[in-house]
């Protein structure tokens, strides 16, 4: 019996947004979750020594951002919700993805001010080179949500502010 090769060719640039665009927009996910999704899976290629292939980035990048959803917004993604934005990925595997990601990063999913702050402002001065600012910018302003994301840090702000001055008062 002759033994089918079949190699996954290198995603092109275009690719990778078209399947993180789909994902942002469907999901409805804020683009804060593009930084937590970023750290998530440098945790998995650290800690499992995981790489990102051309047949493992999809499944990397989609437990990631579903994980970033669950813990940066209010109202989560829900594991059905991917399954029917890429039916080729069925609600088992998901579910058996993402136990296997959190098992795999040991369960640290907790990230600190100040690393988010590090990786923000490491992708913002990536930003800054070539056209890449101008493009992601584009996703940015157009991202679903962004106006819940600046309307509930204000009302975070104004309740912090509140508690701290009637607590000195």
């Amino acid at each position: 019996m002759r033994k089918l090769h079949t190699e996954a060719l290198l995603p092109s640039p275009n690719e990778i947004y078209t399947f993180l665009r789909t994902l942002f927009v469907k999901a409805e996910l804020s683009p804060e979750c593009s930084i937590v999704c970023l750290i998530y899976v440098e945790r998995l290629m650290e800690y499992a020594k995981v790489p990102l292939l051309p047949s493992t980035w999809k499944p990397c990048l989609l437990c990631g951002l579903l994980l970033a959803s669950k813990v940066w917004q209010d109202l989560g993604s829900w594991n059905s919700e991917i399954s029917q934005i890429y039916p080729q990925f069925s609600l088992q595997s998901i579910n058996r993805l993402e136990r296997t990601f959190c098992v795999a990063i040991d369960w640290d999913l907790f990230i600190s001010s100040s690393l988010y702050a590090k990786y923000y402002f490491a992708l913002r001065s990536l930003s800054e080179k070539n056209d890449f600012r101008r493009d992601y910018n584009v996703m940015v302003v157009k991202a679903p949500g962004s106006d819940h994301v600046a309307e509930r840090t204000i009302a975070v702000k104004q309740t912090a502010l509140e508690t701290t001055l009637s607590k000195s008062l």
